[in-house]
């Protein structure tokens, strides 16, 4: 009795399994409580979606919104961080499987964070909105058009100043 031929997958090995790749090294393990105020996370993005929320007719905000997922030193995972980040418009890139880290607040369990460091591809990843001297100046327009108002009612109420001696009264 002889012996069947073997299969053609039998004549070539499988190739050996490729090793894991390494873990980037992790933030220290600190407690979940020292999330409130100032909290830094850094760990790998996972299920980054983008999504915009409309505010009237014109005015719209961007959402990025994706966990971080932290990891010891020893590459093993300690927890998922849901962080977002709102803003008209975005600098920079971010994708699943980059390693980041973010600054920001804890909000209703989510990070809230306006600008974070990617440090796989080294760049800056900032959410944009309107610009600090644009609110100064529109404060700064508010604020003088009260006073011009306030100015209206006040000569209209209890009448203006007298006029000085010798300037032309009703033209």
């Amino acid at each position: 009795m002889t012996t069947p031929p073997p299969f053609p997958y039998d004549r070539h090995p499988a190739p050996p399994a490729l090793p894991a790749p390494p873990v980037p090294p992790g933030p220290p393990v600190r407690p979940r409580a020292a999330r409130s105020a100032g909290a830094v996370v850094e760990g790998v993005v996972r299920g980054a979606q983008v999504r915009t929320e409309y505010r009237g007719e014109h005015a719209s905000e961007v959402i990025w919104t994706f966990r971080l997922e932290e990891y010891d030193t020893a590459g093993n995972l300690l927890s998922l961080v849901p962080v977002e980040m709102r803003g008209l418009t975005f600098e920079g890139s971010l994708a699943d499987g980059d390693w980041v880290r973010a600054r920001g607040r804890t909000k209703a369990g989510t990070l809230r964070v306006t600008r974070l460091e990617n440090l796989t591809t080294g760049a800056a990843v900032r959410a944009k909105g309107v610009s600090r001297p644009a609110v100064a100046v529109a404060y700064v327009l508010m604020a003088a058009i009260a006073a011009f108002v306030a100015w209206g009612f006040y000569t209209t109420f209890f009448g203006g100043p007298d006029l000085p001696p010798g300037f032309p009264g009703d033209w």
